[in-house]
C-alpha cells in the first residue's frame, strides 16, 4: 500500500513540475532588458544587488525547498524519502534529513544525487528552527555539528549561486551552530565571497 502511495506522490510531483517548469519558461520567454533583469533570470532565485555594506544589508533568503520532490528520488535513498514523508517526530525528521542531505552530498556528480542533495538539504534547512530546540535539549543543552549546512553551502557554491550560499552559512551562524574548521562559517562566508568577487 505505502509503495501505491509513494508512485501516487511521485506521480504528482511529476505533473506540478512540468506545470512550473511551464510557468517559468513563459516567463522567461521575455527578453531582459538590464543586466539586473538577466541575473534575476539567470537562476530564478536571486536578483543581484549592488554590493553594499555586510553589516546592514539583510542576508538573501536561503532557498526555499519545494512541496515535494520534483525529480525521481535515487532508489539509494528511496526508503529514508519515504519514511520522511510519514515522520512528524522534529529529531526523527533530523536524522532522516541528515541522512538524506549526507548521501546524496557523497554522490552529487550523479545528477539524480545533486537534485536530491539541493531538496533535502533545502528541506533541512527550512525546519531546522522547529529541529534546533529538541536537538540541543537531547544532545545535553549545545547543538551538534549538522554537516547539511555547509555541504550545502558547498553545493550552491559549486553551482555559482553564491547569495545563497552565504545565506546558508548565516542561517547556521544564526542558529550557533559551528562547521568544525577553523575560521568557522564566519572564514566560510569570506572565502565564497572572494569567489564570488573573482567570478
Amino acid at each position: 500500500m505505502k509503495f501505491i502511495i509513494v508512485v501516487a506522490l511521485i506521480l504528482v510531483v511529476v505533473l506540478v513540475y512540468r506545470a512550473v517548469q511551464a510557468s517559468k519558461a513563459q516567463g522567461q520567454s521575455q527578453a531582459p532588458n538590464t543586466p539586473a533583469d538577466l541575473a534575476a533570470t539567470e537562476d530564478n532565485t536571486v536578483a543581484v544587488e549592488p554590493k553594499a555594506d555586510l553589516d546592514t544589508q539583510e542576508a538573501p533568503a536561503a532557498p526555499e525547498p519545494e512541496t515535494a520532490p520534483s525529480f525521481d528520488v535515487p532508489e539509494a535513498l528511496e526508503e529514508n524519502a519515504a519514511a520522511l514523508a510519514d515522520e512528524t517526530d522534529a529529531l526523527s525528521r533530523h536524522r532522516l534529513l541528515s541522512n538524506l542531505t549526507e548521501t546524496s552530498y557523497k554522490n552529487r556528480k550523479d545528477q539524480a544525487f545533486r537534485a536530491a542533495c539541493h531538496y533535502f538539504s533545502a528541506q533541512h534547512v527550512a525546519e531546522f528552527e522547529q529541529i534546533a530546540a529538541p536537538l540541543k535539549q537531547h544532545n545535553r543543552g549545545k547543538l551538534p555539528q549538522v554537516l547539511t549546512f555547509q555541504n550545502y553551502a558547498n553545493l550552491l557554491l559549486e553551482d555559482k549561486r553564491f547569495d545563497e550560499a552565504i545565506a546558508v552559512c548565516r542561517q547556521a551562524i544564526s542558529f550557533g551552530l559551528d562547521d568544525k574548521t577553523q575560521t568557522g562559517f564566519e572564514g566560510r562566508i569570506a572565502r565564497i565571497e572572494a569567489r564570488r568577487d573573482k567570478s
